[in-house]
């Protein structure tokens, strides 16, 4: 399968001042519509990142675009037991992105802060893992900036390119699974790790 390109998340939070030293990314892959133009299903050119803990990886992921904002439904394998998050990169205005030669995405790293864009890096979801596969979901409404990094949040649900990446922060530590399963880098077992990501692409 090919690597079309590599988004470093690391590069977003260096932006807002974050000292995360754990190099984050999100795969790009091309959008395959399924059943109406409301709900998309992602094409997972590559489901695992390098570096993902072994028996790791992104199977599948389905996206439902409502009135007011995204819902999604990733499948994965994980070891266990564990913890992960799911993060909603999203890229309000992809038409003002600069898609690179060969490349089946509009948006990349270089879009992040670009004018026009209002790139945006949330939270959808989160959950302590006690078998696997998995199914992660999570929910991303417009407007709602309460789980934002950065950036406007979800402006338009119909309309954005979302890149969703799930991210493993190691077995649940009794009395702060809660910051493990809400946070970017939420007391991780020896480090966080990114699994893969689902790409869904403007409309």
């Amino acid at each position: 399968m090919k690597r079309l390109t590599l988004l470093p998340v690391l590069a977003l939070l260096a932006a807002c001042g974050d000292t995360t030293t754990d190099p984050v990314g999100v795969l790009v892959g091309p959008q395959m519509a399924v059943a109406s133009a409301s709900h998309e299903a992602a094409d997972l050119i590559e489901a695992t990142f390098p570096g993902a803990p072994a028996g790791a990886s992104v199977l599948g992921a389905t996206m439902t675009r409502n009135g007011n904002g995204v819902h999604v439904r990733m499948h994965a394998t994980a070891p266990v037991p564990n913890t992960a998050t799911m993060w909603a990169v999203v890229f309000n205005g992809y038409q003002s992105c600069v898609q690179m030669p060969g490349e089946a995405v509009a948006c990349g790293l270089d879009d992040l802060f670009r004018e026009g864009v209002n790139a945006s890096l949330l939270r959808a979801g989160g959950r302590a893992i006690g078998g696997s596969p998995l199914t992660m979901t999570g929910n991303v409404r417009e407007g709602d900036t309460s789980e934002a990094l950065f950036g406007p949040g979800l402006m338009n649900a119909q309309t954005a390119e979302i890149h969703f990446i799930l991210r493993l922060h190691g077995a649940p530590i009794p009395g702060i699974v809660d910051e493990q399963i809400h946070t970017l880098e939420g007391e991780c077992v020896d480090r966080c790790a990114d699994v893969g990501a689902a790409i869904f692409l403007g409309a």
